[in-house]
């Protein structure tokens, strides 16, 4: 009867022990899968980024060439590329399609913050000024989130329609928005300006799957250097 007993005992031992052997290979089955399907992921990812990367540097030599002007007007601002059998489009913009944070004319700014912040404008303005009436002036766009009257304005939109780049009081319409272009057409028609064709503001996307879209925008600075004829001024993306 004991050996009976005994015998039913190491039975669901061994039947407990096979559902703990079990449960721990099914753990380690998923988890490796989602490694795996991390790992792909970053593949994905970084193969998304060389590929971005990869068709703004194919733009360079757009950006020498003397025909560029009429190139990218032909094209409305878009080059297409094949980089590694992926098909992307690159969008070139001159810099001076948007408001310059140090160079901007007033008119244009207030014209702009009637559109999209018509209360609570004047304070901000008047900070602004001052930022960029100093030596250092605005280095990068954001800087106007640390402005004291920024706190509580929703300037996403605002941040879209300005640059440090242009280096000009004038604003391009052939390379702005659609919203800038609304602003502009009212105003003296000195304030609407090609732009000199020196800084481009590059922007590209590509998508390889889920989870692998990577963004890029670049400006670049032709120069006149032979030895450098692109510099780069700033580079961002979402890697």
């Amino acid at each position: 009867m004991s050996s009976n007993k005994d015998a039913g005992i190491a039975m669901l031992l061994t039947l407990f022990a096979l559902a703990v052997i079990s449960t721990l290979a099914l753990v380690i089955m998923e988890k490796s899968h989602n490694a795996l399907e991390q790992n792909r992921m970053i593949v994905k990812r970084a193969q998304s980024l060389a590929i971005t990367e990869g068709a703004i540097q194919a733009v360079y030599p757009l950006l020498l060439d003397e025909n560029r002007d009429h190139i990218l007007q032909v094209n409305g601002g878009r080059i297409r590329h094949n980089i590694g059998g992926t098909n992307i489009s690159v969008g070139v913009y001159d810099a001076c399609g948007k408001w310059d944070l140090n160079s901007g004319h007033i008119t244009i700014l207030n014209a702009l913050l009637v559109k999209l912040l018509p209360a609570g404008s004047k304070t901000f303005v008047r900070e602004l000024l001052k930022v960029r009436e100093t030596n250092a002036g605005f280095q990068h766009v954001n800087q106007i989130l640390a402005l004291p009257s920024s706190k509580g304005l929703d300037l996403s939109q605002f941040i879209k329609e300005i640059t440090v780049f242009c280096r000009r009081s004038q604003v391009d319409p052939s390379n702005s928005s659609s919203l800038m272009r609304e602003v502009l057409r009212p105003l003296p028609r000195f304030l609407s300006r090609p732009g000199p064709g020196h800084i481009f503001e590059i922007r590209a996307t590509n998508n390889l799957g889920p989870g692998s879209r990577i963004s890029v925008e670049t400006f670049l600075n032709v120069t006149n250097d032979p030895l450098e004829p692109i510099k780069t001024l700033s580079w961002q993306s979402n890697y």
